[in-house]
């Protein structure tokens, strides 16, 4: 070999590809984003309709969507943890059966050794052929009806998580607000108007014109035109230590 040839070293099959990377990455972050905002706007929706209230009285913003989305996320994932690390029992049963039928599909008795039968050895070329076709046909009829399903299902998870959260996190906040503003813990409003105090009770969500509220005598929600009203907190913040009056 002479000194000015180069030698040229193979590339390593794992070495990184910058710009591909970069294009998955972009990818990933797009379709997370579509994903967070699907959520996020299902989620105030559900919880929304939980009370009886139109979601269309109180427009978000995108950024307020994407919060929401996360945050209805991180509420179901938790959730699911908590499901699982309460039926372990039943998590190490489906491990159980699942490794004893990895074992028997991967055993020699199954005809996992990647070899023909021997019955469809003995037939003629014309009828393996045919036979071959014949399956190949029907795995393929069988498989796009399994990947359709398997498509829609995956498209109607992120929808499912943000009706569950939104009607989770209404569930849990209905059963405070039951208590009424003294004993619970979540501060009242009252809605003041010309003549008074029209409404007290905890705020559901709010926009630039209108107000919804679970009022704390009715014990349902409500939904006002902020037009002419005040809205004033019921409690007192507290002062913290070493803080002068």
């Amino acid at each position: 070999m002479s000194q000015t040839e180069e030698i040229i070293q193979p590339r390593s099959p794992l070495a990184l590809n910058w710009p591909t990377a970069l294009s998955l990455f972009t990818a990933l972050v797009a379709a997370g984003t579509v994903t967070l905002h699907l959520i996020g706007d299902v989620r105030h929706r559900q919880y929304l309709g939980y009370w009886g209230i139109d979601a269309g009285l109180f427009p978000k913003t995108t950024d307020w969507i994407l919060i929401n989305g996360y945050y209805g996320v991180v509420d179901r994932f938790v959730a699911i943890l908590i499901a699982m690390l309460g039926n372990v029992h039943w998590l190490a049963a489906a491990a159980v059966i699942l490794g004893v039928y990895v074992f028997i599909l991967l055993s020699p008795a199954s005809g996992a050794s990647g070899e023909a039968p021997a019955w469809l050895l003995r037939q003629s070329e014309w009828r393996r052929r045919f036979i071959r076709q014949m399956l190949l046909t029907a795995l393929f009829v069988s498989v796009v009806p399994c990947a359709l399903f398997l498509l829609t299902a995956f498209m109607a998870v992120p929808a499912a998580l943000g009706e569950t959260a939104g009607k989770a996190a209404a569930e849990n906040e209905v059963s405070e607000y039951r208590k009424g503003c003294l004993a619970s813990k979540i501060p009242c409003v009252e809605l003041k108007g010309e003549r008074g105090v029209i409404s007290t009770g905890f705020v559901l969500d709010s926009s630039q014109t209108h107000i919804a509220i679970f009022d704390a005598q009715l014990q349902r929600a409500r939904v006002l035109a902020l037009e002419k009203l005040e809205v004033v907190s019921s409690r007192v913040p507290k002062l913290g230590e070493g803080v002068a009056p």
